[in-house]
């Protein structure tokens, strides 16, 4: 078992927290499993209704570990604590489990299971909702659902190590790399240490924080560079790594300014794929342009075509994927094409990518302006 002794004392914490009943006392009620087609594992016909003094938790969830079962359940509003009863097949109660009602998780180790060497066995999870001062001993009949029916295999190392982070988002916002994760331990009271750190290619750590929550934001690195984030939960010495590709958000020039006043050339070193799906949407003396995004791209750059040259002319630079080009001339046809920019940290400056077909509009007055009557050209 890989999972540290703190499973162990956060689940002993949580029984004596709540009650002193045990799991002896916990097996004097009958089992029955209840869902799409009922079976009555007891000795006693089942009963069509719930208890009236407990509410079973429906559909509690189990997430499979290197040496342990989370099971998750839907909260209820009402309850004061729940009693987690892990049963086999048969209706045989193997462990109870009493658990705040602040925390709609538990977690039970492999050997709570006892599956012998290279087979595997099913199990349920009947999870009780009780209000305060009430027993789990209650009601004659206690449910599990169908639903809430799990598989254990003897050799569960296939699974993940437990306290790893899960689900880690990666963003950039403002010039810094936001992390964030999920803590599979978070149903505790205890908070876990997490040492975060930011490796580049050459295996140097640029930035490294040691926290408690499960967010941090990374500074100091650098566009276009390649990086290893791994987040280590010490309280269970379990790592989760993820490389990714810094790209700054940052878009230096301000709109309207541009290094260059035509269009980039097919061949350039540093290439963003084109927009796709650039709209031209008409209005009153002005053109509305939208268009896709474009992954690493740090912003986008109109041209407009200039009928005198017969060039394509860099209009502005901007950040987002829509722009209202104004004071434009009703009846006059305009054409734009766009292409996605980015920093060259070689070069120090910001270079366009492919650039988008052409989109054409012809701005015009709304026809309640015109006596509701349309102007041809």
């Amino acid at each position: 078992m890989k999972y540290t002794m703190k499973i162990t004392t956060s689940l002993m914490a949580a029984a004596m927290s709540v009650s002193v009943l045990g799991a002896a006392s916990a097996g004097a009620v009958d089992f029955t499993v209840v869902g799409g087609n009922t079976t009555d594992t007891s000795n006693t016909t089942a009963s069509a209704s719930a208890p009236k003094t407990t509410s079973v938790v429906q559909n509690a969830i189990p997430e499979f570990f290197d040496g342990c079962v989370k099971l998750t359940w839907t909260a209820v509003p009402s309850a004061a604590s729940y009693a987690v009863k892990i049963c086999t097949t048969d209706g045989t109660v193997i462990k109870t489990y009493y658990q705040s009602y602040m925390y709609n998780a538990v977690l039970v180790p492999e050997t709570v299971f006892n599956v012998d060497y290279n087979s595997k066995k099913d199990f349920y999870a009947c999870v009780i909702a009780l209000k305060t001062g009430e027993a789990d001993t209650t009601a004659s009949t206690f449910y599990a659902p169908s639903a809430s029916k799990f598989t254990v295999k003897s050799d569960m190392s296939e699974y993940p190590q437990y306290g790893a982070p899960q689900s880690v988002a990666l963003m950039v916002n403002d010039g810094k790399l936001l992390i964030g994760w999920k803590n599979p331990n978070d149903f505790m009271n205890e908070n876990d240490i997490f040492d975060v750190s930011v490796e580049d290619q050459m295996g140097k750590t640029v930035f490294s924080k040691s926290i408690t929550d499960c967010n941090t934001a990374a500074t100091g690195l650098k566009d276009g560079q390649k990086y290893t984030v791994k987040i280590v939960n010490k309280s269970f010495s379990a790592m989760t790594s993820v490389d990714y590709t810094f790209v700054s958000d940052l878009v230096k020039k301000q709109a309207g300014e541009s290094s260059s006043e035509t269009a980039p050339k097919k061949d350039s070193a540093y290439q963003l794929a084109a927009p796709n799906s650039v709209n031209a949407k008409a209005g009153d003396s002005k053109i509305t342009l939208s268009w896709s995004s474009i992954d690493g791209a740090d912003g986008y750059r109109i041209y407009i075509y200039d009928a005198s040259s017969k060039k394509y002319k860099t209009y502005k630079t901007i950040k987002s994927t829509k722009c209202t080009i104004k004071n434009l001339s009703n009846g006059k046809s305009y054409k734009f094409k766009v292409a996605a920019v980015r920093y060259n940290p070689t070069t120090k400056k910001y270079e366009a990518g492919k650039v988008s077909g052409a989109a054409t509009a012809k701005p015009a007055k709304p026809l309640s302006s015109l006596g509701g009557k349309k102007t041809t050209n």
